[in-house]
């Protein structure tokens, strides 16, 4: 049985994902205005979490592995969900979006309270 993944942290999926879009953590690093050191420190604490490797590191930069190519594309799913659930609440809490409830004496309604709703 595989154990829980709890120490996973968005900070970790955005370094990995930069890491394989840029093919370097140098330039990873540079788009993510962090260094180098600590962008490969991330992708190996991500690595030691999950268990497997993710990048073969070369001279020149980096390539993903088969289980890094795999781990991409629900990465970028997990960073864009979210940032969409992150965007929805905010908009509630800020009240750009969510419920208003009226409550009025319907004697006083009839008539004029679908024109003061509409303006």
């Amino acid at each position: 049985m595989a154990k829980p993944l709890d120490a996973i942290e968005l900070r970790h999926l955005r370094y990995f994902v930069a890491a394989a879009e840029h093919g370097s953590f140098r330039k990873a690093g540079t788009a993510l205005e962090r260094s180098p050191a600590a962008v490969s420190r991330c992708i190996a604490d991500l690595e030691d979490e999950i268990g497997a490797s993710l990048f073969h590191r070369h001279t020149w930069g980096v390539s993903l592995t088969y289980a890094g190519e795999r781990f991409l594309r629900r990465a970028r799913k997990a960073i864009r969900v979210i940032g969409e659930g992150a965007t929805d609440v905010g908009s509630v809490g800020r009240s750009e979006n969510g419920r208003v409830r009226i409550g009025i004496y319907s004697s006083i309604a009839s008539g004029f309270l679908a024109e003061l709703l509409r303006a």
